[in-house]
Formats: structure tokens, C-alpha cells, sequence
């Protein structure tokens, strides 16, 4: 006996049914010993049968048109088949047989079209100098900063609600305990039910702070829980999430435009409201960055805001082009 010989998909299909004599029984155990990729051949050949047995119908078809589709459709292997072994005896098919490859025949080229077909759309949000306000599949709200973009699967509402995101945005989830909400943000990744909480993912140095409820943020190797109030950032150059218990008041000021300021220091005024108008503003000299102010500004324009804080501490305001320069003697301590 030559255990040698190519191996035929006829003698496949026997070998699956039970069919085959010692002989036979020999050459496909010795040729699944030969390679490690005939046992995948013979798994994925086993994996379809499995499907089409299960739903037999007693109609006739021919098993070598069968198989040879079944061979197309999963393209096992990119070299041809030399098929040379020539049974010694006639092979008869048993109506279980060509019924269970009517089925394989149907399960295949069902399965091939589903995958040819199946796309997953990607909806993508972006914005530049503007901001933007958007309801989302599930009833959620997000509101994007400027130079920020967001994108999820058109199948949002399935099991998982996963968004990604590059820039800023503050959100408000819809609660839905069967569906978490995950928001994946330059490496680090937020995970909510319903709440309303900002992220802000310019860099790998993502912040997150909370408005309302519970929001845990993690990144690969930390995780911390945060509650309303609370703010938290990750640090990547050293690997590390830094918590913040008493939350800026300010972080959501580009979305709502109220600004309070209790006792600030001129130099974190000026870095809130260049952050949140987008606008470059710049202090003239070092005696100016400790004057201090209590103030509120709520849906004001830059430049009567900046002529506001120039009135109480008596500095003066130069326009430049699309930037601000602050000047003054200083401010008595």
C-alpha cells in the first residue's frame, strides 16, 4: 500500500462519514501526519459538514459538484491540488450523504455572500475652529471642542457602545445597563452607564472630569474611579493617573461659556480663557501673573471680558492681530 499518494476530496468526504475502509483510513491519517496544514484542511472541511448536517433535506445532487463548490468558496489552499490517487472501487453515497451536501452547498455559498456583503459603516464627526452638538444613536449627547474628531459603527446600539476620540468632548449618556458605553481616547479608556463627565484627549495625556455619576478611567496598566466632582489625568511619561478631588469649575466652560473665577491668579485666568475662546493671550511681564481676582463671566465675548479684568486691576489690553497682549506695573500684594 502506498500511504503516499495525493489525497482526493472524495476521499475527504468518505473519511468524514465513516466510510472508509482500513486502507483508506490509513492514507488520511498519514497524509494529515505529513503536514501540519492538512489537519487545518481537514478541520475547516469537518466545520462546514458539521453546519449542513444539521439541517438535512432528501433532495439529490451530485457530491463531486458539491465539493468541488465547497473547495472554491474557502479556498484552503493557494497551491493547486494534484489529484492523482485513483479509488480501487466505486464510491455510492448514501442519501444522508448527498442531503448532508445539499446542505454544505447552501450553508457555503449563503455564508460566502453574508461575508462578501457585510460592511460596518463608520460615522465620523470632526470639527476645526468651530465647536459641535450631536445626539447620538442611543439618545446620548455629545458637544465637541474645537480641533476634535469622534467616530463609532453604524451597529452603535448593539451589545457595546464604543466611541473613539481624538480632541475634547463632553458627554451626556443615556442610561442603559445592558449596553455599556465606552469611550476609547488616544490610549486610555473611559467606561460609563449614564452620567455626564468631559474628556479631553488632545495627547496621551487624557483628562477626564465628572459632572454627574460614575465614570471609571483606565488606561492599560491603571485604572481609578471617579464620582461627581472629581477630576483625574493620565500622565504618560510617567505611566501614571493623577486625581484631582476638587475639579476645576471651569472645565466645561467651552461648551456652556460661564466662567468663575474665586481668588485666581491673573496667569490661570488667562490660560482658562485662551484655552476656552481658542485664542492666544499673552501676560507682558512676570509682575502681572500674581494679581488676583473674583469675578464671573457668563456667555461674554473675549475682548469685554479681557477689557473687565484690565479695569479691576488697571493692566492694559493690545490687540495683535488674532492674539492679545496683557501690560501693567503689577498688583499691590
Amino acid at each position: 500500500m502506498n500511504t503516499n499518494q495525493p489525497i482526493t476530496e472524495d476521499l475527504l468526504g468518505k473519511f468524514l462519514a465513516q466510510e472508509t475502509d482500513a486502507e483508506e483510513s490509513a492514507m488520511v491519517e498519514n497524509w494529515l501526519k505529513q503536514d501540519i496544514a492538512h489537519q487545518k484542511e481537514l478541520d475547516d472541511y469537518h466545520f462546514i459538514w458539521q453546519q449542513a448536517a444539521s439541517s438535512i433535506r432528501e433532495t439529490p445532487l451530485n457530491i463531486d459538484a458539491a465539493w468541488n463548490k465547497v473547495k472554491s468558496k474557502i479556498d484552503l489552499s493557494k497551491e493547486p491540488k494534484v489529484v492523482v490517487f485513483i479509488p480501487k472501487k466505486q464510491i455510492f453515497f448514501t442519501p444522508s450523504r448527498i442531503a448532508a451536501s445539499i446542505s454544505l452547498l447552501l450553508v457555503t455559498g449563503l455564508l460566502a455572500i453574508f461575508l462578501s456583503q457585510k460592511t460596518t459603516e463608520t460615522i465620523s464627526l470632526k470639527t476645526t475652529t468651530n465647536t459641535l452638538e450631536k445626539t447620538l444613536p442611543d439618545g446620548s449627547v455629545v458637544f465637541l471642542n474645537t480641533n476634535t474628531s469622534l467616530s463609532y459603527s453604524a451597529d452603535f446600539q448593539q451589545d457595546i457602545r464604543e466611541i473613539n476620540l481624538i480632541g475634547e468632548a463632553f458627554f451626556k449618556v443615556q442610561r442603559d445597563e445592558t449596553k455599556p458605553f465606552i469611550i476609547h481616547a488616544n490610549g486610555s479608556e473611559v467606561q460609563v452607564l449614564g452620567t455626564s463627565f468631559n474628556v479631553q484627549a488632545y495627547s496621551k495625556n487624557v483628562k477626564v472630569s465628572v459632572e454627574t455619576g460614575k465614570v471609571v478611567f483606565k488606561n492599560k496598566t491603571k485604572q481609578t474611579l471617579l464620582v461627581r466632582g472629581e477630576e483625574a489625568e493620565f500622565e504618560a511619561d510617567k505611566d501614571t493617573i493623577k486625581r484631582t478631588l476638587a475639579m476645576d469649575k471651569n472645565i466645561f466652560a467651552y461648551k456652556t461659556k460661564v466662567f468663575v473665577f474665586e481668588n485666581s491668579s491673573l496667569e490661570h485666568i488667562i490660560k482658562v480663557l485662551s484655552e476656552s475662546y481658542h485664542t492666544k493671550i499673552l501676560l507682558k511681564n512676570d509682575r502681572i501673573k500674581t494679581c488676583r481676582l473674583t469675578t464671573k463671566f457668563e456667555n461674554e465675548t473675549l475682548p469685554n471680558a479681557l477689557n473687565v479684568i484690565a479695569e479691576t486691576l488697571n493692566l492694559n489690553i493690545i490687540p495683535q492681530g488674532e492674539k492679545y497682549i496683557i501690560d501693567g506695573k503689577g498688583c499691590e500684594e
